[in-house]
Parts: structure tokens; C-alpha cells; sequence
């Protein structure tokens, strides 16, 4: 599993946002020419969903997390449910525990809501912005190719239109066309 710079530049950055695709293509270097479809597609190759995994199993182990836990933790989030935390200060100059306590609190609307899109998205029931971004930019792909199709069978139309009836003496007429897909008769 052998990651360019940029690749794990971006899977290094992707984890330690929060999970934003599009900032870690930024972060990495990546071009910001259609950065939101192609951070969306770096975060999909398999070479960096297997680096990533690998960098969290330990962390996972050591925390003591399983996606189960965290699902359910979020979800206790996003329903407003009473949560437990633990909070603990720890002065290594001493080597010595200086504060560790146990606080219980309730989720605030605005967490409820980043919890609940949060489980959307895992459940792929909410899409992300840069799946969007990808589904519009296939959209006007497809058009795109629609539109040269449409303008090729057109020009192959003028050119039957133009060729002499003469079969031993045929003439085809070609006329250039401009950009915006006009021809030069009108000039």
C-alpha cells in the first residue's frame, strides 16, 4: 500500500479535520479546479480507505471504540439523551494526575443536529456536498457529449446537403464553426 505524498498528505488531513474531504484535498495540495469532486474521488481509492483504517485501529484498540459505540453514542447525541464524559488533566512535568472528573451533560440543538446529519451520512440517507458536486458535474458531462453528438449529426446533415448531386464530381462545402456553435454564414 504505497500512498504518493499528496495521497496521505490528504488521508493525514482528512482524519485529523473531522472528515472534511474537500479541506484535506485543499491541505494536500491538490489543484482547486473542481477540488469538491476530486477530493470525493481520492477519499473513495481503496489505497487510502486502507491507510486510513490502518492509522485508526490502533487509536480504536486503545480507546476502546468499535463503529457500534460510536453509532450509538451519536445517536444518544443527536436524541438529546443525557451524556456522560470524563474530563482529565494530567501534568507530566509531576507525572502525577491533577484534575479527573466525571461531568454529565445534555446535548445542545446545535450538536443534535451535526450528530443527526453526522448518522445520515454514515447511513447514506443525507448526501454530501462533494457527492453533489460530483452528480452535477456528470450531468454536464453527459450533456456535454449530448451537445457534440447533436452538433456532429448536424454538420454531417449541412455536409450531405452540400455535396453535389454530380456522383462522379463530389463536392463537400465545410464551414468553419465558431464557439459558441454558430457557423460563418451569417459573417
Amino acid at each position: 500500500m504505497k500512498l504518493s505524498k499528496r495521497q496521505k498528505a490528504f488521508a493525514d488531513a482528512y482524519l485529523t479535520n473531522g472528515g472534511n474531504a474537500t479541506e484535506a484535498a485543499r491541505t494536500a495540495g491538490y489543484s482547486p479546479h473542481n477540488i469538491g469532486a476530486n477530493a470525493a474521488k481520492t477519499l473513495k481509492n481503496p489505497k487510502i480507505q486502507a491507510y486510513m483504517k490502518q492509522r485508526l485501529q490502533p487509536i480504536e484498540r486503545k480507546a476502546d471504540i468499535d463503529v457500534e459505540k460510536a453509532i450509538i453514542h451519536l445517536l444518544d447525541i443527536g436524541m438529546g439523551r443525557e451524556i456522560t464524559a470524563r474530563s482529565s488533566r494530567y501534568d507530566n512535568l509531576e507525572e502525577e494526575m491533577m484534575e479527573d472528573m466525571t461531568v454529565k451533560y445534555s446535548p445542545g440543538p446545535k450538536q443534535q443536529v451535526e450528530a443527526l446529519e453526522l448518522y445520515l451520512k454514515y447511513k447514506g440517507m443525507l448526501r454530501n456536498s462533494s457527492k453533489e458536486l460530483e452528480d452535477q458535474q456528470i450531468a454536464k458531462t453527459t450533456a456535454d457529449v449530448r451537445k457534440s453528438n447533436a452538433e456532429a449529426d448536424i454538420m454531417e446533415a449541412k455536409a450531405k446537403r452540400e455535396t453535389s448531386e454530380d456522383s462522379s464530381n463530389i463536392t463537400i462545402n465545410i464551414k468553419p464553426i465558431h464557439q459558441d456553435g454558430g457557423d460563418d454564414s451569417a459573417d
